[in-house]
């Protein structure tokens, strides 16, 4: 089976068997049923208790059914609709949605009707969509299975954004309220639980769908998380993918013996994986409607630049303090407005108008002084976006200004968004800018919002327009050799216990991270500084227990600092009586300049190993301060976890701080690398603190720790 064709007859099939479909217009089966009868599709009925529906003769049993069937909805019980797909297979029919809860979100039970589920779709290659789903809603198609109320005949049926949702109430109850305001749907899925078809199947279908200019998920969980998000990264690259991700990332049951695992927790990777691939994240359901619907109506911005154009100068004034409010999403900054625009604009309306941005032309102004105002904003090449606060109650404007914004979008290579209000009429204004293709929200945070997205999208754009990823930096010394000498240090590891802080700096050592220059000293060893010396390892020193089973070792009093040549032998002798059965780890002290940080891998349960890098120290997890990508990532990828961090500034020359962040960028890529290479061996890693000195990233401390 082709699976994008046979997608292609579950979203626009000729022919639909309805299992269950029923007379009672209160009955599940009736109502998509009912809904159908306006597809235009030729419908088969399926009750054996019925003999005519709303005029189409109905089949006593599937056996009945003809042979080219191109889906069938299942409205039974979960019992039921198992057996009636065994039985549908039969008659070689490729296309399933599931209507039935009762699975294995009830227990023991429902989990072993949808185990058999999964087997039918394995030995028999076909497409169940649910169960436990709302089923799809294509408006421009006229095909309908969502039973509850869902806002339809308010949605536009010429739409264009593909909404893909786990949970079916939230998508439907979103998109209703949208629709209230204009909003554009090509196609709604509701996955259920996803024991055939899931988000990645129809993330490729809307992807090659004309129709489609945005993609929106709702997910709750990801199962095939890499694979998703190496698609959605492909498909990103020409149509904006929107996910509002519910719910937290579990963690590893070990994360709590690591900095890393413990700020890994929630979904600080997810978020991390997303900005990596090009995935557009929002959190609620307003913003998911918000993005989707201007992300569909807009394809981009020049730049993150913004003039605002107003009646009301209050409004103006707010709009500008939500421009210039800090944001992770993307940053926006007022335009500077040219000489030249500010005359026009002033002898195109009044000599008293505010002509700074924001532009103030007053509740005084008219319809044709708005027109003129736009005209001069969109001209000005300084301005890369306008936010256009409109209001109809003034006497100077009518509703002949929506047809004036309309006009000035058409030619306009700027986006225009629009903020309005107008009592009990703001979202039929709304709705009326919106079918006059007018992107519209009623406050100004949601409109100022909306333009973040499209600068988001844009920086998105240019990645991958401009930037050619690549795993390793240029110049990178890893070499072919490293696949031998992991080799030989998993040869020299205890498989008995975790590798302990010096041999977990050998590791890191063989993907060029540098560490102090030290010498390990057995339980049995008596201390020398002769054997220091030779190595030519220079003081003072840093006294360390150096053993697997003790991963904090500043807690246990375990580490010396400040150890010169006088002294270095009493101090090794106190440790060796507070540690008699330890190694202990002599290494140089360290100098450093500018903070401590810290890089880590975590192993996320959906998306594998994860790499972290931020404020590190003691204090790590009180700063939080901390930025995650998957690993491997490249150089760019670990750029912009720097830049994301609070403390990024101290990379750029900080009260004559000099660090290099190049550097400290392609050791976040190595590190990536590494975990990618150990695979399923590493659970683990940190290395905290890594400092700045004499012009490389030293690694002061290491922990790894192994899958058992």
């Amino acid at each position: 089976m082709n699976k994008m064709k046979s997608l292609k007859n579950l979203l626009d099939p000729r022919k639909i068997a309805v299992i269950g479909a029923s007379n009672s217009s209160h009955k599940v089966g009736g109502i998509i049923f009912r809904r159908l009868l306006l597809s235009r599709r030729r419908l088969f009925p399926v009750n054996p208790k019925e003999t005519v529906i709303k005029g189409h003769k109905v089949s006593p049993d599937i056996h009945s059914l003809p042979e080219d069937i191109d889906l069938a909805i299942i409205t039974i019980s979960a019992a039921a609709s198992v057996k009636a797909v065994e039985l549908c297979i039969g008659k070689k029919i490729e296309n399933y949605i599931i209507v039935a809860g009762g699975f294995a979100e009830t227990g023991e039970r429902g989990a072993g009707l949808e185990e058999r589920l999964k087997e039918l779709v394995k030995e028999h290659n076909i497409n169940i969509l649910g169960p436990n789903s709302l089923g799809i809603f294509l408006p421009d198609e006229n095909i309908d299975t969502i039973f509850v109320e869902h806002g339809d005949k308010a949605l536009d049926r010429n739409g264009q954004v593909a909404c893909i949702v786990q949970s079916g109430s939230v998508g439907v109850e979103a998109l209703g309220y949208a629709s209230n305001t204009g909003f554009g749907m090509r196609a709604f899925v509701g996955l259920g639980n996803k024991c055939g078809l899931d988000e990645i199947d129809f993330l490729q279908y809307f992807a090659d769908d004309k129709k489609t200019k945005c993609l929106g998920f709702y997910l709750e969980n990801i199962e095939r998380g890499r694979e998703f998000l190496k698609l959605a990264q492909k498909v990103s690259q020409g149509k904006p993918v929107v996910v509002l991700k519910a719910g937290r990332t579990k963690t590893a049951a070990s994360a709590v013996s690591s900095h890393t695992g413990k700020l890994a927790g929630a979904d600080n990777v997810i978020n991390g994986a997303f900005k990596q691939f090009g995935i557009q994240r929002v959190y609620d359901d307003e913003e998911f409607c918000d993005a989707t619907k201007v992300l569909s109506m807009f394809s981009g911005t020049p730049g993150n630049r913004v003039a605002v154009l107003t009646a009301a100068g209050g409004y103006g004034v707010m709009c500008t303090d939500f421009i210039e409010k800090e944001d992770n999403r993307a940053a926006l900054k007022m335009a500077k407005l040219s000489e030249e625009t500010k005359k026009v604009i002033r002898d195109s309306t009044f000599p008293f108008t505010a002509c700074e941005n924001p532009v103030d032309i007053t509740a005084s102004a008219d319809d044709m002084m708005f027109s003129l105002s736009l005209d001069a904003l969109i001209a000005d090449k300084g301005v890369d976006i306008i936010i256009c606060i409109a209001f109809f109650a003034p006497p100077g404007i009518s509703e002949n200004l929506i047809d004036i914004i309309a006009k000035k979008i058409e030619y306009s290579i700027k986006p225009i968004i629009v903020f309005t209000k107008y009592g009990p009429f703001t979202d039929n204004s709304i709705k009326n800018l919106y079918y006059g293709g007018v992107t519209a929200y009623p406050s100004i945070g949601r409109a100022v919002r909306a333009v973040k997205f499209l600068v988001e999208r844009q920086k998105i754009e240019d990645k991958f327009n401009v930037l050619k990823k690549s795993v390793l930096p240029p110049g990178s010394s890893l070499c072919t050799k490293r696949e031998s000498r992991l080799k030989t240090w998993f040869d020299l590891i205890d498989r008995n216990r975790q590798p302990d802080e010096y041999e977990a700096k050998k590791l890191v050592n063989i993907y060029d991270i540098k560490t102090p220059e030290g010498r390990l000293f057995s339980s049995a060893d008596a201390f020398s500084i002769d054997r220091l010396e030779s190595k030519n390892i220079p003081s003072p020193y840093v006294l360390k227990v150096c053993s697997s089973k003790i991963l904090h070792k500043t807690e246990l009093q375990g580490v010396l600092l400040n150890n010169d040549k006088s002294d270095v032998t009493a101090n090794f002798q106190k440790m060796k009586q507070l540690f008699p059965e330890e190694n202990i780890f002599v290494e140089s002290q360290t100098e450093s300049i500018g903070p401590e940080l810290i890089i880590g891998i975590v192993k996320d349960p959906a998306l594998g190993h994860a790499i972290m890098a931020g404020a590190g120290g003691i204090f790590t997890e009180i700063y939080k301060d901390t930025a995650f990508r998957i690993a491997p990532c490249s150089f760019n990828d670990a750029l912009d976890m720097i830049d994301e961090l609070v403390l990024s500034p101290v990379f750029d020359c900080f009260r004559g701080i000099a660090l290099d962040k190049k550097k400290f960028a392609r050791t976040i890529s190595h590190v990536s690398m590494l975990a990618s290479e150990l695979g399923d061996k590493l659970n683990q890693l940190d290395i905290n603190p890594i400092v700045f000195s004499n012009g490389e990233w030293m690694a002061l401390d290491v922990k790894v720790i192994l899958e058992q």
